[in-house]
């Protein structure tokens, strides 16, 4: 820390300008020369590029000689930079202040700008409006800069290339903080260029960065935001293209100084409003520049909007009592995936194990994320990296986001069906596990669900070594057949962790199964050592108990079954994702969603719509999403439906929720089920989807299925041309009756 005045810091500049130093000449024709070598856009008549300063001013009078004085002392050539400084607000005597400087100052470009709106966002915007140089840059009023600011920034910049200079806080009296935490970031980045996206402190305010004019004239300030537009702005900067940015000096010769004062913002009370609610108009701001891809620009977007929930994170450990409104207050806003990590912070008293979880797009992933929701309570998570064989889908960590804490990744090689690469996400997932239990004092539930085996593996070996927590266990679906009753095939190893697994079905007082098969033993292991186990349907239940050989293990799980039908998604996620798909109004839209099977597809709906008479054939449109466009495609043109029959990819989930509430009518279907299955114990996860959208559903449906026996519009059986002919008729009838009423 050193303490100099701004009086003092006055002269010193003044000073330097009549420095007739050799060495001080030698080096500015060195920047010079760089300049005109770096292929920069020039100034009007080829001369070198020039900087736009842009200083908006509300009750400036008393600050702006200081800041005029330092721009008046740049080592830049007066004649290649303007000052356009925006007076905003009622007037205060600054506009006399400007124009005596002007005055005293001819050889400088000063230009004066009276709005009487008082916005620094729209004083900053008419100021971009009206710049006339190649390069612009952002001074407060009550800041100023160093002699060399300008020169050594334009010599880094670039079409691509952002200069940024050193900033240097400044007290009230004075006193200088070169060591503050955004000059630290600066610079340790000086020396080379680098990603601006990859320094995001460096957006969180409108200081010392030089910025081509022509990537402004497309950007504003948002004048609606009361604070945090600088961080929008800049953020949409950065993300407007790909941008490199380079100190130009680590001298604080060319630094930005801001002079931090009682009514700061980084120095505001955080009262509730501005530590919460204009946080999250910031936050919504920045959330509508996404992208949802996961790209260097979306985790950029996602980090800025982190940090804004610092802000609410540090007033709820101050007003722990207002979480309630918190809750409120994020619920209500437009903000769709809120970093709730900063509000959940300690609060997680409950564990789950999903081996695949989001933001990787699977089945298994969303439906966990749903029971996490229907739950409610603050969990930690913990999964597995499904790189590889799972694409990312960054929009499904809105689903359950509100109720996670701490989302712990495992690096291990996905797998369904090898033991090794099972177990060793078993061994690395038990570490973790242990790690955060001891953090929190000891979990009081484990929650874990299967298809992948892995889930249940891992929630065993913790259960094991911490028989007090009380573990439930999901099963999606039979795990030890697959959809048409054949036994799954995959062998575990007995080793080490097999053994562990042993030891604790021998002590629960069960015996050891002579089979390797690593879906039984996924599902033994799990009767034996779960507090509760949980079904998706009652046929599911039954037939899993069916297969158990021993009598004793039947009475245990019937005794700790539970039934629960794959929970709705909560009623936001149907917003998050707007879907631009058309749908026309003028015909019958039914909507399929999903994949085909050898047991499952849509041949009972395109028999119908074959055999249908000419006037229904017209009006209806059947809209397919599915993976095998093409094979599909190739029946239904071979069938003649090819004006009936329309086919998309695959949407994202939430995307596909929020198109489904605009369907007329919604088709599932039951698998056919073969001599294998005694019972049909699947029961369609879309169902609960398809019901939280509002939408009609017709289901196909395989007699005494789960699905046959749910709340459903329409029905006709699987298999069964001729009644989903009759089905067809009688949605068509029903949608003319309503449309011909509509327009009575």
């Amino acid at each position: 820390m050193k303490s100099r005045t701004a009086h003092q810091q006055d002269a010193d500049f003044g000073a330097r300008m009549l420095m007739d130093s050799d060495a001080r000449h030698a080096e500015m024709a060195k920047l010079r020369e760089s300049l005109a070598g770096r292929g920069v856009p020039a100034e009007h008549g080829g001369c070198l590029p020039g900087v736009s300063v842009i200083v908006p001013s509300y009750k400036g009078e008393d600050h702006l000689p200081a800041c005029l004085n330092s721009l008046g002392a740049q080592t830049l050539p007066p004649h290649l930079f303007e000052v356009i400084v925006v007076v905003n607000g009622v007037k205060d005597g600054s506009l006399e202040v400007l124009k005596v400087w002007k005055k005293k100052h001819p050889q400088h470009q000063l230009r004066i700008i009276h709005q009487a709106t008082p916005s620094a966002g729209a004083a900053r915007n008419l100021g971009i409006s009206l710049a006339a140089h190649a390069f612009t840059t952002f001074v407060d009023d009550d800041d100023y800069v160093g002699p060399e600011f300008l020169e050594r920034m334009l010599a880094v910049a670039g079409p691509d290339t952002i200069g940024i200079s050193p900033i240097i806080n400044v007290e009230a009296d004075g006193t200088w903080a070169e060591q503050n935490p955004l000059n630290g970031y600066i610079t340790a980045k000086a020396g080379g260029d680098f990603p601006l996206t990859t320094l995001p402190p460096l957006l969180g305010f409108n200081a010392c960065k030089l910025i081509p004019t022509a990537a402004l004239s497309r950007i504003r300030y948002d004048g609606g935001l009361r604070s945090g537009e600088d961080i929008c702005f800049m953020a949409s900067v950065a993300v407007s293209q790909e941008f490199k940015a380079r100190v130009g000096t680590t001298d604080t010769d060319g630094a930005y100084f801001r002079v931090l004062r009682d009514d700061s913002i980084s120095r505001q009370d955080l009262t509730f409003d501005f530590a919460v609610t204009q946080r999250l108009e910031v936050m919504a701001v920045l959330e509508q520049g996404r992208p949802w891809d996961l790209s260097a620009n979306d985790q950029l977007l996602q980090g800025l909007m982190r940090s804004q929930a610092g802000f609410i994170g540090r007033y709820l450990d101050a007003h722990p009592e207002q979480l309630d409104a918190i809750h409120a207050a994020v619920e209500s806003s437009p903000v769709r995936d809120f970093p709730w990590q900063q509000i959940n912070k300690g609060k997680a008293r409950d564990l789950v194990v999903s081996y695949c979880f989001a933001p990787y797009s699977d089945t298994s992933a969303v439906v966990a994320a749903k029971a996490i929701v229907e739950r409610g309570n603050i969990v930690d998570v913990i999964s597995n990296d499904m790189d590889g064989v799972r694409r990312k889908d960054s929009s499904l960590t809105t689903i359950a986001g509100r109720y996670v804490e701490n989302s712990v990744v495992i690096d291990a090689p996905p797998s369904f069906a090898g033991w090794e690469k099972i177990s060793e996400f078993v061994t690395k997932g038990s570490a973790a596990a242990n790690r955060q239990d001891a953090r929190v004092g000891g979990y009081r539930t484990l929650y874990s669900r299967v298809l992948w085996t892995g889930s249940h593996f891992l929630a065993a070996n913790f259960k094991l070594s911490h028989p007090a927590v009380v573990w439930t266990a999901e099963f999606s679906d039979p795990v030890s057949a697959d959809a048409e009753g054949r036994p799954r095939k995959g062998n575990l190893v007995r080793d080490e962790l097999f053994q562990e697994f042993a030891r604790g079905v021998r002590a629960a007082g069960f015996p050891v199964p002579a089979t390797d098969n690593l879906f039984e033993w996924c599902e033994y292991v799990t009767y034996v050592l779960a507090d509760e186990i949980i079904f998706t349907n009652h046929n599911q239940r039954d037939y899993m108990v069916s297969r158990i050989a021993s009598k004793k293990l039947r009475r245990r799980v019937l005794d700790k079954a539970t039934v629960r039908f794959h929970p709705v998604p909560p009623q936001r996620s149907y917003t998050v994702v707007p879907s631009g798909y058309q749908l026309s109004p003028h015909v019958l839209n039914i909507g399929y969603f999903g994949a085909f099977y050898d047991n499952r597809g849509l041949d009972d709906v395109l028999t119908a719509l074959v055999n249908a008479p000419m006037d229904v054939r017209r009006q209806v449109r059947l809209h397919v999403f599915t993976d095998r466009k093409k094979e599909f495609g190739a029946k239904v043109k071979r069938m003649g439906l090819a004006g009936n029959v329309l086919f998309q990819r695959y949407l994202p989930y939430l995307e596909f929720l929020n198109i489904s509430t605009r369907f007329d009518v919604l088709v599932v279907n039951d698998v056919e089920r073969g001599a294998e299955l005694p019972i049909n114990p699947f029961l369609p996860s879309k169902y609960s989807d398809y019901v939280g959208s509002g939408s009609k559903i017709w289901g196909l449906v395989d007699e005494g299925s789960s699905l046959s026996q749910r709340e459903l519009a329409y029905k006709s059986p699987v298999g069964n041309g001729s009644a989903a002919l009759k089905t067809v008729s009688s949605i068509h009838r029903e949608w003319a009756a309503v449309r011909d009423q509509g327009s009575a």
